[in-house]
């Protein structure tokens, strides 16, 4: 503790009393109550910090931790204190419903700003339930849930005017238009992460905001039974999908330079013409975009889909990272050969190909008259040295050229 040289004063401890509750609210709860040890000063400024930081393991058991809440809010409720952020790593192996749903009605109406509840424990054991209170929180900017369960709201005054940012993962939705009524009820909504409970058979998964710019979507399911996913939000500048083999995938609007991550693959089959115009309109939409960066599996997918059927023009394309770890050299060339006006690529590679694989799967004309960067993600070997090499002599606008490794 900081104390002047001559009279050995505490200093710090004469910081005006809402300088030293910001101090504690940097600190987790039980690090602010230690605090309380240090003077007399100290002695009950953790309980005037406008967060409340909890894990579980600091407690005996669920009833603990809740007469903690309970007083810690009786309290602030006395002085008229506003809760700007409550934070709980919680054990739902003790959970008890009611008196967990009667604490967060508190904490709404205590006017939190941040919420973040992480469900400690495995996806397929036991889930929390959220209050409907939680649908209408004007306050609310932040919400981070781990390993809860959506209801479908009750009422239809459901409305979160502030919320900026939503992260759901081992969610289950109670219905495919709850996830939609969330979004739509957030019209300042600008960051979006979604990975769904393994177990939550939502059919479809509707993205549509005016203010969204950026949105994570990652499917953890078992089964092959994956949801449909639709995106129209004309906003958005970062766009990230992960899905095994979803139903399909429709992509309405979205910014127009937005930086988009495909992880996705497809069952190519000649006999089903519904899973050849599936993904046929999944690359009609993914040639829209101006920056992509597209996994192994969605290469291998594109290039078993352009023996059945042609590919659209990605002629809006200026600048894709491709991987190909785990995959073969000929499913890039398939693909880059739509890529007429590519300007960046980066390519990551685990097994770097032989000078006989390139020529009998060359880089096409268009790219290698296009291109001005270059970077080779590869482990250092002989043959990373001739790729490079390769691409130094036959690209025409070549300016810059990185190597690094994986």
């Amino acid at each position: 503790m900081a104390r002047t040289e001559v009279s050995g004063k505490d200093r710090l401890s004469d910081l005006p009393c809402h300088l030293l509750c910001r101090i504690l609210s940097n600190l987790s709860t039980k690090e602010s109550v230690r605090t309380s040890v240090l003077s007399p000063r100290w002695s009950n400024l953790w309980s005037l910090v406008s967060v409340l930081d909890l894990d579980f393991q600091d407690f005996k058991g669920e009833h603990d931790m809740g007469e903690f809440i309970d007083s810690f809010m009786e309290y602030h409720e006395e002085l008229g204190l506003k809760l700007k952020s409550f934070n709980m790593f919680y054990d739902a192996n003790e959970h008890l419903h009611k008196p967990f749903v009667r604490r967060l009605n508190k904490v709404v109406r205590r006017g939190v700003c941040d919420l973040n509840i992480q469900n400690m424990v495995d996806v397929d054991v036991a889930l929390v339930r959220m209050p409907p209170s939680l649908y209408s929180c004007a306050t609310l900017v932040n919400l981070i849930l781990y390993c809860v369960v959506f209801d479908h709201p009750r009422s239809k005054s459901v409305s979160l005017p502030s919320v900026k940012k939503m992260y759901f993962e081992g969610v289950k939705f109670d219905g495919d238009s709850v996830l939609e009524t969330l979004i739509s009820c957030c019209p300042v909504l600008e960051e979006l992460t979604v990975i769904p409970h393994p177990e939550d058979y939502l059919e479809v998964i509707r993205i549509r905001s005016q203010s969204l710019e950026s949105f994570r979507l990652e499917s953890k399911r078992f089964d092959c039974d994956n949801p449909k996913v639709e995106i129209d939000s004309p906003s958005l500048e970062f766009m990230s999908i992960c899905d095994k083999k979803p139903e399909s995938l429709k992509i309405h609007r979205i910014g127009p330079f937005a930086e988009v991550t495909v992880d996705v693959e497809f069952d190519v089959e000649d006999d089903n013409p519904l899973e050849i115009t599936k993904i046929r309109k999944f690359l009609v939409g993914l040639s829209t975009f101006h920056e992509l960066t597209i996994s192994a599996r969605t290469l291998e997918s594109i290039h078993d889909y352009s023996k059945v059927g042609p590919l659209p023009p990605f002629s809006n394309l200026f600048r894709l990272d491709a991987s190909l770890v785990e995959s073969s050299w000929e499913v890039l060339p398939v693909f880059l050969s739509c890529c007429m006006n590519l300007d960046s690529l980066v390519i990551e590679l685990d097994c770097v190909p032989e000078m006989e694989e390139i020529k009998l799967s060359p880089v096409p004309q268009c790219v290698l008259s296009s291109l001005d960067f270059l970077q080779l993600k590869a482990p250092s070997t002989p043959s990373k040295m001739k790729l490079a090499t390769y691409f130094r002599k036959k690209c025409r606008r070549l300016t810059k050229m990185l190597l690094s490794g994986q």
